[in-house]
């Protein structure tokens, strides 16, 4: 057996997580703009390889990895109103419902944050309610790009998530461009702190997704033992194998 060193810290949630669990926490994406048909299949081979929980693609690409999957149990999500959240909401509920017809099975948007800053939180509220009912009852992954905001526009952006009927609060695109280094000049996606924070804002029966530099193992279990339920990763495979290396039986964290 492998010898592995994890260094979690000790925050405050328990678990035992096996193999298993481990993979049906990990999402893989594949959003990039230039990516080609050849591109998802291969993704799509990788991912059922993989066995990892769910694939997120662009729209465009949903009723291709669906047709790939159509075998697999692992969840297909399309993102919506990607990367920046700025679009109207109308045409936000219209990819949702385009995903939806093409086989997705869970959502991932992203929260109008201008309007957020703004304190448009009615517009924000419509804007997330409106992409939970075109889903109509799949899982429905907000994503609040916590790191432009203050603390207190995080906690007001969760909570508005929860209200709109919204099953999980997802910390950041990955995304990093120009845009988002003239407000941080820092960018490092999903951050424990965030995910606590999060956690604190919203109730029990919501989800948290930690998505953007979670790259080791010690990252990921550490982000699962802060609250995190799901994690967006572009590692997954190497994190899994590892995971099985050191923890062929399972892991407390």
């Amino acid at each position: 057996m492998k010898f592995c060193q994890i260094n979690v810290r000790k925050i405050w949630i328990y678990m035992y997580l096996t193999l298993e669990d481990f993979r049906r926490k990990i999402e893989l994406s594949l959003c990039q703009q230039f990516a080609s048909d050849d591109d998802v299949r291969s993704f799509c081979e990788m991912a059922k390889n993989t066995g990892v929980g769910v694939v997120c693609v662009n729209p465009v690409h949903v009723e291709l990895t669906a047709k790939i999957l159509k075998n697999d149990p692992m969840d297909i999500s399309g993102n919506i109103g990607f990367p920046f959240g700025s679009h109207p909401t109308a045409s936000k509920a219209l990819e949702t419902e385009f995903c939806v017809a093409a086989g997705a099975t869970q959502i991932d948007m992203v929260m109008n944050v201008g309007a957020l800053k703004s304190n448009k939180d009615d517009l924000v509220l419509a804007d997330v309610e409106a992409v939970v009912q075109k889903s109509e009852g799949r899982i429905t992954k907000v994503i609040i790009e916590a790191w432009v905001l203050t603390e207190e526009e995080k906690t007001r952006a969760s909570k508005i998530v929860e209200r709109a009927g919204a099953q999980m609060v997802k910390t950041s695109t990955g995304v990093r461009t120009q845009y988002l280094n003239l407000v941080n000049q820092d960018p490092r996606g999903a951050t424990i702190e965030d995910v606590i924070l999060i956690r604190k804002a919203v109730s029990e029966k919501m989800r948290v997704k930690a998505s953007g530099g979670i790259y080791t193992l010690d990252d990921a279990l550490e982000f699962l033992r802060a609250g995190a339920d799901q994690l967006g990763v572009s590692k997954g495979a190497d994190l899994i194998k590892e995971f099985n290396e050191c923890f062929p039986d399972g892991v407390e964290v």
